[in-house]
């Protein structure tokens, strides 16, 4: 098992929203907080297949050295984490889109940003920073 979350992500063009749920990937390594979704997603906040000004195409290494190409949009949305209890901050964060990827991946920066911390990757369990000790959080499904 990993660990998803369920998130809303709200564009800052169109200021609508997605509720989704997202992959948090301590692999996917990046300067700033970034949220990976497909083009379907890309289209609901307004993003896809017209692209702001800011828009950039690049060169993404991913595991086995494989590099691919993406659509990054510099601060375009908002990311907040939704639980039964709870909501995290919202955040803000890149925006980067896959004509492949189906899965919606959360950077390490992103995560960090959500005050997500991952207390056993293997069993789905994760809580909020300010609840180590105090709460186990299951995957959401």
């Amino acid at each position: 098992m990993v660990v998803w979350l369920k998130l809303k992500i709200r564009s800052k063009i169109k200021n609508n929203e997605v509720i989704v749920n997202g992959l948090v990937n301590s692999g996917y390594e990046t300067e700033s907080p970034e949220i990976l979704v497909d083009s379907k997603i890309a289209k609901e906040l307004g993003y896809y297949p017209k692209f702001p000004k800011e828009t950039s195409i690049e060169t993404y290494t991913m595991a086995g050295s494989t590099e691919i190409k993406l659509i990054h949009i510099k601060n375009a949305v908002t990311v907040q984490v939704m639980t039964e209890d709870r909501s995290s901050s919202e955040v803000s964060s890149d925006l980067v889109i896959s004509e492949k990827e189906s899965d919606v991946l959360i950077s390490d920066k992103l995560a960090s940003k959500l005050s997500i911390v991952l207390l056993d990757i293997g069993g789905g369990i994760w809580c909020f920073k300010d609840e180590i000790g105090k709460k186990a959080r299951k995957s959401a499904t």
